[in-house]
C-alpha cells in the first residue's frame, strides 16, 4: 500500500511539475510518458486490433509529436529532397501517397523543395485518427485542396478510380511500425508507376554477415551494425511496437530496385542506425543489361527480336564477339534468384559501369582517394597523340582532370574508357561530371576552381543526386566537409601530406610571404629570383631530404610514389633529392607559375585562379560540357587495366594513356606482360599507348616490343630542361601497336 501511495504521490508532484513548466519542457514530458512509462502499462488494449494499439500510443502525445520528434527521425528532409529530385522529368503534376504519414510533416516540409500544388493530389495515408487530425489541421491551414488525408490500414488502401497510379510514395519511419509489412510492400507495386519513386526513410539493425551474395543493394558503406547495437536497439524500439528487423528492408529490396541506399546514425540519440533508400519497379526495362553491356564493352546494342524479360532472353548472344561486362554477368545471376539488377542499371546516367565493392581488392584504400588532383599535362598528351573524333580513349582516372580535359576539347574523343581501381577516384569523377550535367558554371567554379561550397550538402540532395550512383551518393553525402571545410577540396586524399609539409617548411623557414610573391610574379626574371633565393634553400636542402625524403611511408602516403617507383628515381638521379631539383629548376626558365602552371599554382596557394587552372573548368569548356548527351561517351570503370580491357571488344580502342603506373610493377615482368597483352587485345593495329616513368629509359620497353608493339621516346628530360609544365616524371613514351598477338593461347585464356 505505502508503495502504491508512493506512486500516485510522485504522479501528482510530477503533473503538478508539468503544469509549471515551458511548453517546450512539457513535450519532452509528454512524450516520455507516452513513449517509455504509458506502453508497459498497455495491456489491456487487444494486441490484435493495430488501430486501436497506435491510438494509444499516439493520442496523448498527437499535439507534440512533431516537436518531439525533429531529433529523433533524422533524414526525414534528406529522404524528402533526394526523392523530389527523383521525380521523372515528364511528370507534370505527379501523384504522390504518404503512408504512415501521421501529422503530415513530410508533406508540409516537401513544399519547400516541390510545390504541393505542383501534385495532381497527394494522399496521406494513416492509421492514427488523432494524428490525421492534426494533418487535416495543418493542410486547411494551408488552403491545399489537392491533399487528401485517408485514415486507413495501408494494406487496403486504393487510388480513386480516376487515379491509375502514384508517381512518388514515401513512407517515413512507418515500414518498422507496420506488422503486416510484406503485404503492404506488395501493395506498393500494384499503384507505383512504371516510371515511379519509391522513398523509405526509417531505423534498421543488420549485420553484413545477412548480405552474403547480393549485389543489388546500392552500397553497403556503413550497413553493418555491431552486435550489441543490433541486440540494444530491437529491444529498445520493441517496447513501443517499432521493429528493427532486417526482413523489411531486405523484402523492400527485393522487391524493387535500388536507386539510392545510404546507411547512418543518428549522433545526437545514441547513434541510433537508420537508412534513406529510393527504389523504382525492378522490371522497369527489360533491356537494360544489354543496353549497359554494349556500352560498357564497345560491342553494338542488337535489340532481339523477343524483347522478354526472362532469364532466358539474356542467354541469347547480341554480336559475334561474346564479350560481356561483369555487371551484364551480375545482371544475369540477379534475374536468375529473381533478385533486381545491381543498382547501377537504375542510375539516370551511363556513366558508371557495375563494380562488386565487397571484393577485398577495393578495401586497400582506405575510405579515400589518393589524388584530388591530376599532375599529368593534358596539353603534352594532345600534343603527342593528336586526339580526333573518331577516338577511342582508355585512361587512368586518377582525379579526373585529363578526362575532362579530353573531354571539353573542340572535337572530343567519341569515347573515354576511365579506369581506376580506387572507388574513390572515381566517385570523384562521377561528382565532376554530375556537376557539369546539372549545376551553373559559378557553382562549379567554387567547387573545383576554389575547392570550397558553402551549399554543397543541398546541392548535393536537390541538384547532383539524380546524376549520381548510389554508391557515389553515399560517399559524398558522408563526406560534404570536403568541400565545406576551411580547407576545401584541395588538403584531401593522400597527397594533401605534401602540400602540408611543404607550407609547414615554408612557415618554418620564413617563407610565406615569398610563396605569395611567387604565385603573382609577371615574368620569369622576377619569378627565378624569388625561387632561387628565397625558396629553393628552404625546399632543396639535406634536412629536408633527411627527415621527410628518405621517409618511404612519406613518399607512398604524400607523393603516391611506392617501392618500384622508388628505386626507378634513385637509380635515375642517384637519389631523391637530386631528383626532385632536376624537376623543380628547370620550371623556373619554362612559364610563369601565375599565369600558365596550374599544377603547382594549387600546391602553393590551394586554389586555382580563372586565368590558370585546368583547361575543363575554363568558360568556354564549361559551355560544351555542359551541353546535353556531352559526357555520354564517358565510362567509369572500377578494376584494374587488365581487367577492364579484358572485356571491352576486340580492336576498338585507338589510344590507351596508362600515366607511369607500369613503374610500379615488379621487375619480374610478369604483371607488366599481362597487362601489355590485355591492351594488345583492345586496341587497334595502329593504336597507341602513352604512359610516364621516373626512368628515362623504363624496363618495361622492352616488354612492349616483344608484345607486338613499336616504342618511342616522346619527350626525355635533360639537364636544365623541363618537358612539360609538371616535370614529374624523366620521360614520356608512345608505343605503337603493330601486330595482334590473337594466335597466342595465353592472350586468349587472358580475354575471354
Amino acid at each position: 500500500m505505502h508503495a502504491i501511495a508512493a506512486i500516485v504521490i510522485a504522479a501528482a508532484l510530477l503533473g503538478v511539475a508539468i503544469l509549471c513548466l515551458s511548453a517546450s519542457t512539457k513535450s519532452i514530458f509528454i512524450f516520455a510518458w507516452n513513449c517509455f512509462l504509458k506502453p508497459f502499462n498497455s495491456g489491456a488494449i487487444d494486441s490484435r486490433d493495430q488501430q486501436a494499439a497506435l491510438e494509444s500510443f499516439y493520442q496523448g502525445q498527437a499535439s507534440i509529436y512533431d516537436i518531439t520528434r525533429s531529433k529523433l527521425l533524422q533524414g526525414r528532409e534528406t529522404m524528402l529532397k533526394i526523392a523530389a529530385a527523383h521525380l521523372p522529368a515528364g511528370a507534370t503534376a505527379p501523384v504522390w501517397v504518404d503512408i504512415g504519414g501521421g501529422t503530415g510533416w513530410n508533406i508540409e516540409k516537401m513544399d519547400e523543395f516541390k510545390k504541393i500544388k505542383g501534385f495532381k493530389a497527394v494522399y496521406l495515408v494513416d492509421l492514427s485518427p488523432s494524428l490525421c487530425n492534426v494533418a487535416r489541421e495543418r493542410f486547411a491551414s494551408r488552403k491545399w485542396e489537392n491533399v487528401h488525408v485517408i485514415c486507413a490500414d495501408a494494406t487496403s488502401f486504393k487510388l480513386p478510380d480516376d487515379i491509375k497510379t502514384a508517381d512518388l510514395i514515401t513512407m517515413s519511419y512507418s515500414l518498422s511500425m507496420i506488422p503486416m509489412f510484406y503485404a503492404v510492400i506488395d501493395r506498393l507495386q500494384t499503384i507505383i508507376s512504371n516510371n515511379g519513386i519509391i522513398a523509405v526513410v526509417d531505423f534498421y539493425a543488420q549485420s553484413t554477415a545477412s548480405l552474403s551474395g547480393r549485389t543489388n543493394l546500392g552500397g553497403e558503406l556503413l550497413r553493418h551494425v555491431n552486435w550489441f547495437s543490433r541486440t540494444f536497439w530491437r529491444l529498445w524500439f520493441e517496447f513501443d511496437r517499432v521493429y528493427l528487423d532486417s526482413s523489411r528492408r531486405d523484402y523492400l529490396e527485393y522487391q524493387f530496385g535500388t536507386i539510392k541506399s545510404v546507411n547512418s546514425r543518428n549522433t545526437l540519440l545514441g547513434r541510433i542506425p537508420y537508412y534513406i533508400w529510393l527504389g523504382c519497379v525492378k522490371s522497369r526495362d527489360s533491356e537494360l543489361a544489354r543496353k549497359i553491356n554494349a556500352l560498357a564493352t564497345e560491342s553494338p546494342y542488337l535489340l532481339p527480336m523477343n524483347s522478354s524479360p526472362e532469364v532466358s532472353a539474356f542467354d541469347a548472344v547480341d554480336d559475334d564477339t561474346g564479350v560481356r561486362s561483369k555487371g551484364y554477368e551480375a545482371a544475369v545471376v540477379n534475374l536468375q534468384r529473381n533478385f533486381p539488377l545491381p543498382s547501377f542499371f537504375y542510375q539516370s546516367e551511363i556513366w558508371r559501369i557495375f563494380y562488386d565493392e565487397r571484393q577485398s581488392k577495393y578495401q586497400q584504400f582506405a575510405g579515400q582517394y589518393i589524388y584530388a588532383f591530376t599532375w599529368e599535362d593534358p596539353r603534352e598528351d594532345d600534343r603527342i597523340l593528336k586526339f580526333k573524333p573518331s577516338d577511342t580513349v582508355l585512361a587512368i582516372t586518377s582525379a579526373g582532370d585529363n578526362i575532362l580535359a579530353y573531354a571539353s576539347m573542340q572535337n572530343p574523343p567519341h569515347r573515354i574508357h576511365c579506369v581506376d581501381l580506387n572507388p574513390h577516384q572515381n566517385h570523384l569523377l562521377e561528382l565532376k561530371l554530375a556537376a557539369f550535367a546539372t549545376l551553373p558554371y559559378d557553382d562549379i567554379w567554387k567547387m573545383f576552381g576554389e575547392g570550397k561550397h558553402e551549399n554543397f550538402h543541398e546541392i548535393l540532395e536537390t541538384k547532383l543526386s539524380p546524376k549520381l550512383s548510389s554508391h557515389a551518393f553515399q560517399y559524398w553525402l558522408r563526406n560534404t566537409k570536403v568541400f565545406t571545410s576551411k580547407s576545401g577540396l584541395y588538403d584531401t586524399g593522400f597527397t594533401r601530406w605534401a602540400i602540408r609539409i611543404a607550407k609547414y617548411i615554408f612557415w618554418a623557414t620564413g617563407c610565406e610571404e615569398d610563396i605569395k610573391k611567387l604565385c603573382k610574379a609577371k615574368s620569369l626574371t622576377e619569378q627565378k629570383m624569388i625561387y632561387t633565393s628565397k625558396i629553393r634553400p628552404a625546399l632543396i636542402n639535406p634536412w629536408v631530404a633527411t627527415i621527410v625524403l628518405r621517409n618511404p611511408l612519406f613518399l607512398w602516403k604524400a607523393l603516391g610514389v611506392p617501392m618500384h617507383q622508388a628505386e626507378m628515381i634513385s637509380s635515375t638521379s642517384g637519389n631523391f633529392l637530386n631528383y626532385i631539383t632536376e624537376t623543380l629548376d628547370p620550371l623556373m626558365d619554362r612559364s610563369l607559375i601565375s599565369e600558365d602552371n596550374y599544377f603547382y599554382l594549387l600546391c602553393l596557394q590551394g586554389f586555382y585562379t580563372k586565368m590558370n587552372c585546368p583547361p575543363y573548368l575554363k568558360r568556354d569548356a564549361y559551355s560544351r560540357l555542359s551541353k546535353p548527351e556531352a559526357l555520354d561517351g564517358i565510362r567509369v570503370h572500377t578494376d584494374e587495366i587488365v581487367d577492364v580491357v579484358a572485356r571491352i571488344r576486340k580492336h576498338t580502342v585507338t589510344i590507351a594513356i596508362v600515366m607511369d603506373h607500369m613503374d610500379w610493377f615488379d621487375q619480374d615482368g610478369v604483371d607488366a606482360t599481362r597487362e601489355i597483352r590485355a591492351l594488345n587485345h583492345a586496341l587497334k593495329v595502329g593504336g597507341r599507348v602513352l604512359f610516364r616513368s621516373a626512368s628515362k629509359k623504363p624496363w618495361y620497353t622492352a616488354v612492349y616490343e616483344r608484345e607486338g608493339f613499336t616504342c618511342r621516346p616522346a619527350q626525355v628530360r635533360e639537364k636544365n630542361k623541363s618537358i612539360d609544365r609538371t616535370n614529374m616524371y624523366a620521360s614520356t613514351w608512345v608505343c605503337t601497336k603493330m601486330m595482334d598477338l590473337e594466335a597466342d593461347s595465353s592472350v586468349d585464356k587472358l580475354v575471354l
